[in-house]
C-alpha cells in the first residue's frame, strides 16, 4: 500500500518545512502545488525537493485559489497507484496525528473510499500573546510546541482511495474525485495551525478577505482571531484529544438547515415563475 499526498500551499514559510518533514514519515511521495507564495515558501520547498526525492515539485499556479487545483496532481499521477493505494489531502500548516497506515489498511479491508479525521484547530490565544516577546527569541521551536490551545468540533475527509482508471473531473466534483462513497469506520486526528503569529494572521486575513472561497473571513483585524485560552482545550502529548461532539452536531444541523432552506427557496422561485408565466400567457 502506497500513500501519495497533494500539498496545496500559499505563504506557509514559517511552518512548511516542518509540515513536509512530518508527512515524509508515512508518505511515499508528496506533490507540492504553490498558489502564489511571496514569503519564501516556494524557495523552501524547492530546496527540500533537491534534498529529498519523495518531495516532488509540481508547479506554481498564479491564479485564484480553488479546491479543484488538486485534481491537476491526481490526474498526472493516479495511474502510478492501484485501487489499494491512498491520497492524502494536505495543507502546508497541517500535521496528521500518528501513523495512518493501520487505519488505511482497515479501510482497505472494509472496502471504504475515504478516511475521516477530526480537525484539531489550534488558535493564537491571549496566553500566547502575553508570551510573544519571549517567543520571538526562540523561532527554532516547531509550531507544534508553540501553539497548544485547540478546539475540535469538525471532522472531514483527509484520505481518499486511488482510482487508477478514472480521472478526477473537477467540474463534477471539485473537492474529491467522483465515484467515491464509503467512509472507513475508524477516524484519525489532524492538527491544523492556521493562526500562528500576529504578523502571519494579519497577512492571511488580508489575502483572503473578500475572496469568494473565504466568505467566513469577515474582518482583516487580526485580533478578531485572538481567543481566550480558557475557552479552549490544552493539548497534551500522549493524551487523546477532547472532541466537542455537541458543537459538531450543532454545526451539521445548521448546515443541513441552510441547505434545505436554499432548496425550498429555489423551488418556490420556480413555482412563482411558472405562476407568473401562466398569467402572462
Amino acid at each position: 500500500m502506497k500513500i501519495y499526498a497533494i500539498c496545496l500551499i500559499k505563504n506557509e514559510g514559517d511552518v512548511i518545512a516542518d509540515c513536509l518533514h512530518h508527512a515524509r514519515t508515512f508518505c511515499d511521495r508528496i506533490f507540492v502545488l504553490d498558489n502564489g507564495s511571496t514569503d519564501g515558501t516556494w524557495e523552501t520547498v524547492n530546496a527540500l525537493a533537491r534534498q529529498y526525492p519523495d518531495i516532488v515539485i509540481e508547479e506554481q499556479l498564479l491564479v485564484p485559489f480553488r479546491d479543484g487545483m488538486r485534481s491537476i496532481v491526481y490526474n498526472r499521477h493516479h495511474h502510478e497507484l492501484t485501487d489499494q493505494d491512498w491520497w492524502l489531502r494536505l495543507d502546508g500548516d497541517e500535521f496528521l496525528e500518528g501513523d495512518p497506515r493501520d487505519v488505511l489498511a482497515k479501510a482497505n479491508r472494509e472496502k471504504a473510499d475515504f478516511v475521516t479525521a477530526w480537525n484539531l484547530q489550534f488558535y493564537y490565544t491571549d496566553t500566547d500573546y502575553q508570551n510573544w516577546e519571549t517567543e520571538k527569541l526562540a523561532t527554532h521551536r516547531p509550531i507544534t510546541e508553540r501553539r497548544r490551545y485547540y478546539s475540535a468540533n469538525w471532522r472531514e475527509y483527509r484520505f481518499f482511495r486511488n482510482q487508477p482508471h478514472q480521472l478526477w473531473n473537477e467540474a463534477v466534483a471539485p473537492q474529491w474525485p467522483n465515484g467515491l462513497r464509503k467512509a472507513c469506520s475508524q477516524r484519525l486526528y489532524n492538527r491544523h495551525y492556521p493562526y500562528r503569529t500576529p504578523d502571519q494572521i494579519k497577512e492571511k486575513l488580508q489575502a483572503r478577505f473578500g475572496h469568494a472561497q473565504f466568505r467566513h473571513i469577515g474582518s482583516v483585524d487580526w485580533t478578531s482571531k485572538l481567543l481566550p485560552a480558557r475557552q479552549l482545550n490544552h493539548f497534551q502529548e500522549g493524551q487523546p484529544p477532547t472532541i466537542n461532539q455537541f458543537d459538531y452536531y450543532t454545526k451539521r444541523l445548521r448546515m443541513v438547515w441552510i441547505t434545505l432552506m436554499g432548496r425550498v427557496r429555489a423551488v418556490l422561485g420556480r413555482i412563482g415563475g411558472t405562476h407568473r408565466s401562466s398569467h402572462t400567457s
